[in-house]
């Protein structure tokens, strides 16, 4: 009796690890989808990013204009949303950005040991993508909150250093959201200025049903669903600690990189999405370490590696429509770049991001297969069917409100 109970459960995991080494898979992760890219919100998002790196260099700040632009990165969440529906969702998002970085800094400040780092960060992790998950923003996910407490615990040392993180990254987070709304901003006060009717307005833009953020928490999902997301932050979280842990034990010098590999791998809330973001992101990352490993041996100096954190930030955000895998080869130059401005890396810091992404992975991918269910390789064999369309899928459920919205 036992075993024909166990039988089951050992094919539909035997299952989900096959799915991982399938042709459909790796095709599926190469697959490019061009009929969404556009321009202009790529490039608010690295005028954001730049103008807090400028500003923070000018005000003799650049140990603090890393943290501010990590602020400034609430810019590129939210882009298929209509305005009236985005603003209070930057808002929130901006509000988390720099609470996750007022914990990091605490967490750098005051933490005795590596296990209290790993699990307050795998805990943030799994914080982080339930809110995402349930609030069904589309962006660059969860990742960018554990990458920005990594970073502000990297920086802070003191009382005072935690105040300046917590300050910076708030700042950075309102120029990335007025960023980020300047279009709607502009349009609202040109309205205003030609005195054009309310129903003039109405006929230009479709109406957008507005949310409230508190709302959608507390009851805007039906009871199985919001079960549904929380089982998957808790192996989100455990992912992150389990990868992170592994680094520390064979002694690799950023082991919460290998946590950020596991979450960003696994925020994706259906299994083949894990699957798919796992191999793009492994691929992306070697490519962009060595690009990476280049400019980490050159004497960029400050403002050239400004010029090449907005550069990148500005690719990853054109190609995050287009393919994973090229988008995690700008966003992993980037990040190290932007890590180096307050910390300083060597050309082996590039080594270290592939080594802990590939773990991070990994681990991801195999918690995922083994708490995977059953409803999960039905899908598996859906998508399989239909592979020529997995590009149409979005990494997150689109919220109702923007379904109809293209990126703008």
């Amino acid at each position: 009796m036992q075993r024909s109970l166990i039988t089951p459960h050992v094919r539909v995991r035997g299952a989900a690890l096959q799915h991982v080494v399938s042709p459909t898979t790796w095709r599926d992760a190469l697959r490019l989808d061009f009929s969404r890219t556009g321009v202009a919100a790529p490039l608010r998002v690295g005028l954001a990013v730049g103008v807090v790196l400028v500003v923070g260099a000018l005000l003799g700040l650049r140990d603090l204009a890393g943290l501010a632009a990590l602020g400034a990165l609430v810019s590129a969440f939210c882009r298929p949303d209509p305005y009236p529906v985005r603003a209070p969702r930057l808002i929130a998002l901006g509000v988390g950005v720099t609470a996750v970085i007022a914990v990091g800094a605490t967490m750098g400040t005051y933490a005795n040991s590596i296990v209290t780092e790993i699990v307050v960060t795998a805990v943030l992790a799994g914080i982080a993508c339930y809110v995402v998950s349930a609030l069904r923003i589309v962006g660059p996910g969860a990742v960018i909150f554990v990458f920005a407490a990594t970073g502000a615990a990297g920086y802070a040392h003191s009382a005072a250093d935690i105040g300046r993180a917590t300050l910076a990254s708030a700042i950075g987070a309102v120029i990335g959201i007025l960023i980020a709304l300047a279009p709607w901003s502009v349009e609202l006060l040109r309205s205003r200025l030609l005195r054009s009717s309310t129903d003039d307005a109405a006929s230009k833009t479709p109406p957008a049903r507005r949310e409230s953020i508190w709302v959608t928490l507390a009851g805007g999902q039906a009871p199985a669903h919001r079960k549904h997301l929380a089982v998957t932050a808790i192996r989100i979280a455990v992912a992150a600690a389990i990868a992170a842990t592994i680094a520390v034990a064979i002694h690799l010098d950023h082991p919460m990189w290998a946590a950020m590999g596991a979450v960003a791998a696994m925020q994706g809330v259906e299994y083949h999405l894990t699957v798919r973001r796992g191999v793009q992101r492994l691929l992306g990352n070697l490519g962009g370490a060595v690009i990476a490993g280049v400019l980490l041996a050159v004497p960029l100096g400050y403002w050239g590696a400004v010029a090449g954190i907005v550069i990148f930030q500005v690719l990853a955000e054109i190609l995050s429509t287009v393919n994973y895998a090229l988008c995690s080869l700008a966003v992993t130059p980037m990040a190290l770049l932007l890590t180096g401005l307050s910390a300083g890396l060597s050309p082996e810091a590039a080594v270290d991001r592939v080594l802990d992404t590939a773990i991070g992975i990994v681990v991801g991918i195999v918690v995922a297969a083994l708490t995977v269910r059953g409803h999960d390789i039905a899908a598996l064999h859906g998508h399989a069917a239909n592979a020529p369309q997995a590009d149409a899928e979005p990494e997150l459920p689109q919220p109702n409100s923007a379904s109809n919205h293209s990126r703008s």
